[in-house]
């Protein structure tokens, strides 16, 4: 299948989000004072709500990639092939920044090294379940990730894997015969859950919000042939369709997120198959590149940026205006350094190596589904 440029695209952009969003909170709880209009804020520097979009993004791109598989049922041997093909996707990344973590940890102890809240919240009793990827499941734990923090939507991610062929299978009827009320059966579904329970990391709140929208992505593609899927992929529908998420933005209080903001990303995935100016700007070079390395900012920002607060003296930050532009600069271009060294050193080879050297050439060049 023909590589969408654009969905790799529009993921980068949200993965630079969610960092930027925690680099301004990490520095404003070092004391460097940011002023920064809310609304701003809203769109730009929350990086909950980014999360929403990969939820759903996820789900429309497997649904693109594998409807087809499940159609008629789930066999053990096409399951299987799936299950491999997106672990390997996202497990690797995901043990090598978790040890890297154990380590800092540990040297931190053996050091006596300060560090911002701690290291009590680091408890080796939760790290089989950080190594299962069942650590924001709820019966399992309710740990959102204190470990690694971005790791918790990777854990309902995972759990949305094992659940997506037998979503396909179950939906496969309706979705050809009635694909509009699927989705607004959908979306229903998704509301009344988001009213029973504020969005979440963990346990119901978080499986409710990842399923929720995961599957919302799923049955959108159903919509793709429809007049509505060809007016969104116009110029005219593409700007409305960004337009809306970005309102969604500016209407949801910071830090907040709910089902609102995955309604609105389902348009703009429908928008950028096209060829508009909107899915043209997610598919340049510089943002695309930010797309095929977005899994290793986001998994990974939370580590390289400490490391990166040990190189630069916030302090120094804190003593004007070019000094705190300098060393913000300077940790945004260390963490997107240290991320393309883990996409090319870790991402990329330890994919090909859970796949296996004679497994089929990957279908995901349409664009990754995890941030």
């Amino acid at each position: 299948m023909k590589e969408i440029r654009a969905l790799t695209g529009v993921r980068g952009v949200a993965a630079i989000t969610v960092f930027l969003a925690h680099t301004r909170e990490t520095l404003q709880s070092r004391g460097v004072s940011l002023e920064i209009p809310d609304p701003i804020v809203r769109l730009f520097l929350c990086g909950g709500r980014q999360v929403d979009i990969f939820f759903v993004l996820s789900g429309f791109i497997l649904a693109l990639l594998y409807r087809d598989w499940f159609v008629d049922g789930v066999r053990g041997r096409a399951y299987g092939e799936f299950l491999q093909r997106r672990f390997a996707r996202i497990y690797p990344l995901h043990a090598v920044v978790l040890l890297l973590v154990i380590g800092c940890v540990l040297a931190a102890y053996a050091l006596h090294a300060p560090t911002l809240h701690g290291l009590d919240r680091f408890t080796a009793a939760t790290l089989p379940a950080y190594f299962l990827l069942v650590q924001a499941w709820g019966f399992l734990g309710t740990d959102p990730g204190e470990w690694n923090p971005p790791s918790w939507s990777i854990s309902i991610e995972a759990l949305a894997y094992l659940v997506f062929p037998f979503l396909l299978w179950l939906t496969a009827r309706p979705a050809k015969s009635r694909p509009w009320t699927l989705a607004w059966a959908t979306v229903g579904c998704g509301l009344v859950l988001n009213w029973l329970t504020p969005w979440g990391l963990a346990g119901f709140p978080g499986i409710a919000r990842g399923l929720s929208e995961f599957t919302l992505g799923c049955v959108i593609v159903n919509l793709i042939d429809t007049r509505a899927s060809a007016w969104l992929q116009t110029a005219t529908g593409a700007w409305l369709a960004l337009a809306a998420l970005l309102v969604c933005f500016l209407l949801t209080p910071a830090p907040a997120t709910n089902f609102a903001i995955g309604f609105c990303t389902a348009p703009l995935l429908l928008a950028l198959l096209g060829r508009n100016p909107v899915s043209r700007f997610m598919g340049t070079p510089p943002v695309y590149f930010l797309g095929e390395i977005s899994f290793s900012i986001y998994l990974g920002h939370f580590l390289y940026s400490t490391v990166a607060y040990r190189l630069i003296s916030v302090p120094w930050m804190r003593t004007g205006p070019v000094p705190l532009a300098v060393g913000a600069a300077g940790i945004i271009a260390f963490v997107l350094a240290a991320s393309t060294l883990t996409y090319f050193a870790v991402e990329r080879p330890g994919r090909d190596l859970f796949r296996g050297r004679k497994a089929p050439p990957p279908p995901e060049r349409i664009g990754a589904t995890t941030p």
